[in-house]
């Protein structure tokens, strides 16, 4: 086997060779999209920095909906409008077979290749089954969830667009508290939790404050600021209790993997303590509903569930 394997994000794509499930990538690059009119001039450069030889299938994960059947499916990358087709990508590398998923399930089927070191531990829960049903959160240009089940035959990771549902109304009110009538800005989900949202959440926060235009830049300050900090840990408290509403809809007792940049940063800094303690807070309907939390620190864990996926024969 020599299955290109890609994660197509909004911002930056990563592109790795995989031999077999499990091994170490070879040929791994990253590139910024804003570089780039189109997937294909990427893949060329790609092509080109790596003098790769000839692939015998190709895997992409895509941060975006998959839409049709095996061999013939389609995908548009989230805020970017690149349009990939698999049929259209097996003809010009030579009919090769190509399948295009979700990034969301591309991380689900990553679970089972990541070390130990590859993930941190954020909240631990004693008696969680590890082959029991989990959820992986992705926080980065959008936000989504895909629950992830294992089974005699396999990984299953679930389709989901999550991020575009009602923002739920514990959430709103809470944002009511300390942004009044602003929350009303943030309808959805993937609205408030993105990195965009992210962004638009401390303005909102902050109106007269000088403007911080990117999660990062937020990130950052934090680290100086204590107006900054102070937002931080608010919004690390509010994705507790995304967290708690998300336990109740998916059942993940195995535990939820939190994944993407944004996610990574907030909860390896001091706001993890914020999100920790009102994580742990009983639910009132169901306070023995819990699941142990973890965060992914493995930026090219989309790669290794690429090369995992297993492809149809014939």
């Amino acid at each position: 086997m020599r299955r290109l394997v890609v994660d197509l994000g909004g911002t930056n794509c990563r592109l790795a060779l995989s031999t077999a499930a499990g091994q170490p990538l070879q040929a791994v690059q990253s590139y910024q999209n804003d570089n780039f009119a189109s997937f294909a001039d990427l893949l060329g450069q790609y092509r080109s920095d790596t003098a790769l030889s000839a692939i015998t299938e190709m895997v992409i994960a895509v941060a975006g909906p998959v839409q049709g059947a095996t061999g013939d499916q389609f995908a548009q990358v989230t805020n970017r409008g690149w349009d990939l087709s698999s049929r259209g990508l097996s003809k010009s590398l030579g009919e090769i077979p190509v399948c295009l998923l979700n990034d969301l399930s591309a991380l689900g089927h990553s679970l089972t290749y990541l070390e130990k070191h590859d993930i941190a531990e954020i909240q631990p829960l004693n008696g969680a089954d590890p082959l029991g049903q989990k959820l992986v959160i992705g926080i980065g240009t959008g936000f989504n969830v895909s629950p992830v089940i294992t089974t005699d035959h396999g990984v299953v990771s679930l389709k989901s667009e999550f991020g575009h549902i009602a923002l739920p109304l514990d959430l709103y009110q809470a944002l009511r508290v300390q942004i009044g009538a602003r929350a009303d800005d943030f309808a959805t989900v993937e609205s408030c939790f993105s990195g965009r949202g992210f962004a638009a959440l401390y303005a909102a926060w902050a109106p007269e404050a000088p403007p911080l235009h990117s999660a990062a830049a937020i990130m950052a300050a934090a680290s100086q600021n204590d107006s900054v900090a102070a937002f931080v840990a608010f919004y690390a408290t509010l994705l507790a209790r995304l967290s708690r509403n998300l336990i109740k809809g998916f059942l993940p007792r195995s535990g939820l993997y939190f994944a993407g940049t944004l996610a990574r940063n907030l909860l390896t800094s001091p706001a993890r303590s914020a999100f920790v303690q009102a994580y742990r807070q009983p639910d009132p309907q169901f306070p023995e509903l819990t699941a142990p939390v973890f965060c992914i620190l493995d930026d090219g864990a989309a790669l290794k569930g690429c090369a995992g996926v297993p492809l149809p024969k014939g």
